[in-house]
């Protein structure tokens, strides 16, 4: 059974509400009324929303930004969008976030857009990367086996 948990922490983390829907529920469909609910219950603030790019359409977005006051967000890119921008961010010098943590900031057609770089990370996607191909050719080597005369 899988499940969708939207969770609203304070500036410090802290807890305030969470919402649980089903697993099954398309994230686009569920933004708008979760941005409502939340704005009906605790007011009108300067929140930040985190997201994932499969959450909010560019409709939705729309309405954050025109929003009084505008309403912020972090959401990740669709990979399309990042390859266009790709040489523009070739072009800006890495930050260092903090320890093990680069990032790059663009700021382009009204958004700000954060490349983020995890050494961390880089290494476990190198580590599994790794693994898949050890096993690729793992298998590579067993097919002149198979294909001997005598084995099925």
């Amino acid at each position: 059974m899988q499940i969708i948990i939207a969770l609203v922490v304070t500036p410090e983390g802290l807890p305030l509400a969470y919402e649980v829907l089903p697993g099954n529920t398309a994230d686009k469909t569920t933004l708008r009324g979760f941005l409502e609910r939340i704005e009906r219950q605790y007011g009108k603030a300067r929140r930040v929303w985190l997201m994932d790019r499969g959450v909010p359409t560019e409709e939705v977005l729309a309405e954050m930004r025109a929003a009084d006051p505008p309403v912020h967000y972090l959401v990740g890119t669709p990979k399309g969008r990042l390859t266009r921008l790709e040489k523009h961010l070739v072009a800006e010098p890495w930050q260092e976030a903090r320890p093990g943590v680069q990032v790059k900031l663009l700021a382009q057609e009204g958004e700000l857009y954060v490349l983020a770089e995890s050494r961390d990370r880089v290494a476990k996607e190198r580590a599994m990367r790794r693994r898949q191909l050890d096993e690729t050719r793992r298998r590579a080597r067993s097919v002149p086996h198979r294909l001997a005369p005598g084995h099925d």
